[in-house]
């Protein structure tokens, strides 16, 4: 984490060796904090703010970990309609389990 706007030269400071396993990271005011998550199984995950008001707002984001089994029993596809941003708007969704 540091003071202010986060760059790619920020990068260079992230500790990678002896990492500390959080379930709530802090994000202070005027700065920035990186976060690594590692899912360890199949399934829709949830990354939000705790904070009401912006949980409220949308200030959250849901990773879809699908199983190389193509099993219901792990988790259903991402809805056809889900809202997708960054570097994955406009990537086609995996296939449908029901179909594959």
């Amino acid at each position: 984490m540091g003071p202010g706007i986060w760059t790619p030269d920020c990068r260079k400071t992230y500790n990678l060796l002896d990492t500390v396993s959080r379930h709530t990271i802090q994000v202070y005011p005027r700065s920035w904090t990186a976060v690594m998550l590692t899912f360890d199984n199949a399934g829709m995950w949830n990354v939000r703010s705790n904070m009401w008001e912006r949980y409220y707002l949308g200030e959250q984001m849901y990773v879809s970990v699908t199983s190389p089994a193509l099993s219901l029993r792990d988790e259903y596809n991402m809805p056809e309609n889900g809202l997708r941003c960054g570097k994955v708007v406009g990537l086609p969704l995996p296939p449908s389990y029901l179909t594959a």
